[in-house]
């Protein structure tokens, strides 16, 4: 009898240990990161999430178009969009809880998380995105690290590119602090009438402003930092860490329908740009430029909604070598990391369709870029 009970007592504290590890597969980045295949349960009922955005700018692609083709309401989401004054504001709105999600950004999302602000990065936006402007004569001159000798260069502190490319020249052995001069500006249109003036030899933009400079004729795409550096994050898609419980079922919903959406950016190229168009009042050509590219100009951003942890992570060692945030930091930026939702969306869409490849090449991408 004995026995029996001890043993009874050994199963009972098995299963209570496998109740507390279940539980801590829903957690966000650290030790959960792992265990976040757990599903989640889609609730049938309608829900509601609210998106931050600073503007009308066209680098939210899949998020625009699956909200002027009606695919939120087709997944039973009613999602509504809040105007906030800049990226730092709607960071902010997002960890108190009064906006639910960040689309825009890195930058903010790791400052903020390095100072211990409790938010969630559960999905990327865009990839890459960032460019190079000189005048025409000198498009061609910057191949190699030893060519940005004593370069003068402009850039505005919110814009990732210029950051990545500082931390390229550190690896090939400049001293970016002596053999660079970084100057700050406060836009891009700023840094762009720098170069014309010759008061700078180049400058980084990104959100497509390569194909607005270029309509100068003054100056040019002298190259992409994804030339040097592949796959660095761009904008994220960041949240509060309570909604990561409390609306896991609604984010779900919310990437379904960016994954719908991007499929419609892949394959239907002329609904796409009239979507957003629509929504952004900028022109068509201007749109097919700054999304997908012409022959007069090779489009920048990637889209890209895979979370992409391991490109997220680097950027946010890149940023403390930097001096950009405290190299002494505290807090691990993959504990406020999720790879849950989308590889819970994906699952939805290739469980709904089987056949279609598009879901199954993007899992493997998933697979790819959160190893770590």
């Amino acid at each position: 009898m004995k026995a029996k009970t001890i043993l009874r007592l050994f199963a009972g504290i098995l299963v209570l240990l496998a109740m507390v590890c279940l539980a801590g597969c829903g957690s966000a980045g650290g030790e959960g990161q792992e265990a976040q295949e757990a599903a989640i349960q889609i609730s049938d009922e309608q829900e509601q999430i609210s998106v931050a955005r600073p503007g009308l700018d066209i680098k939210i692609a899949p998020i625009i178009v699956a909200s002027q083709t009606g695919l939120y309401k087709e997944e039973n989401l009613d999602v509504t969009f809040e105007q906030v004054a800049d990226l730092a504001t709607g960071l902010t709105a997002v960890s108190k809880g009064d906006i639910d999600v960040l689309p825009f950004g890195c930058i903010p999302s790791c400052s903020f998380i390095s100072q211990g602000t409790d938010v969630v990065i559960f999905g990327g936006t865009i990839a890459e995105g960032s460019e190079c402007i000189t005048l025409k004569k000198m498009a061609g001159a910057y191949k190699t690290a030893e060519d940005f000798k004593g370069a003068k260069i402009a850039c505005f502190r919110m814009e990732t590119g210029h950051m990545v490319m500082k931390g390229w020249l550190r690896e090939q052995g400049l001293d970016v602090d002596k053999d660079v001069e970084w100057i700050y500006m406060d836009s891009m249109q700023s840094e762009v009438e720098a170069v014309e003036k010759g008061e700078v030899d180049m400058c980084f933009v990104n959100s497509g402003y390569g194909f607005v400079a270029q309509q100068s004729g003054k100056v040019a795409v002298a190259f992409q930092v994804g030339d040097f550096v592949q796959n660095f994050p761009c904008c994220r898609m960041t949240t509060n860490r309570a909604d990561m419980t409390e609306k896991a079922s609604a984010l779900t919903k919310f990437m379904i329908a960016n994954l719908r959406a991007y499929e419609i950016i892949q394959n239907d190229k002329k609904a796409a740009i009239k979507a957003l168009a629509d929504y952004s009042g900028q022109d068509e050509k201007y749109v097919e430029n700054v999304i997908y590219g012409t022959d007069s100009y090779d489009a920048a951003m990637i889209v890209r909604l895979d979370p992409c942890t391991d490109a997220v992570a680097d950027f946010y060692e890149t940023m403390k070598l930097n001096g950009d945030i405290d190299a002494e930091t505290p807090y691990d930026i993959r504990d406020y990391m999720d790879t849950g939702i989308y590889e819970n969306a994906l699952n939805v869409l290739m469980e709904r369709e089987p056949d279609n490849d598009l879901w199954q090449t993007l899992r493997e991408e998933f697979q790819q870029n959160n190893l770590k």
